[in-house]
């Protein structure tokens, strides 16, 4: 079995310098996250299935089918408008692609979490996250999110609530 692994950089067009070029599935989930950095919506629906389930596996939350997908991106980007994805590391095996992302922001808006809805707190965030997609026809047809909730709920400052 051969896997490839490698570190990616948006500046170098998602290839490290000494790599060979990237799978269609890695090019496809780089365009992925290129699309979520620069809001486009339309491209973000386009690159789910219809039946695509996404799993966040920290809170059980599911999304389904690109509805789902654009609903997230959308939240996410009305709590922290100046939100932005850093791919850090991309490993494909077939139709099987493992992303590792820093997601950074600052909380200038309501955060909807699957625990209820957290109000502005002006407090810059950063989160180390992996995501494992299954593709079929050039679209996401499964997805599990993994990400440190902890760390989002301490650097806004809800663990320090949660004490007191």
């Amino acid at each position: 079995m051969h896997v490839r692994t490698r570190r990616v950089s948006m500046e170098t067009g998602g290839r490290s310098r000494m790599e060979a070029p990237m799978t269609d599935n890695e090019t496809f989930v780089r365009d992925l996250f290129r699309a979520w950095n620069e809001r486009d919506y339309d491209s973000i629906a386009g690159s789910v299935a219809p039946d695509c389930t996404l799993t966040e596996e920290g809170s059980g939350r599911t999304l389904q089918g690109p509805e789902g997908f654009t609903q997230l991106a959308k939240a996410m980007f009305d709590a922290m408008p100046d939100g932005k994805f850093t791919l850090d590391h991309l490993t494909s095996h077939g139709d099987t692609v493992v992303v590792e992302y820093t997601g950074s922001g600052t909380q200038t808006g309501d955060l909807v979490l699957h625990a209820g809805t957290v109000p502005a707190t002006g407090r810059h965030v950063t989160v180390h996250a992996c995501d494992i997609y299954e593709l079929e026809d050039n679209r996401i047809k499964e997805g599990r999110a993994y990400m440190d909730t902890g760390a989002i709920m301490s650097q806004l400052g809800l663990t320090e609530q949660m004490q007191g």
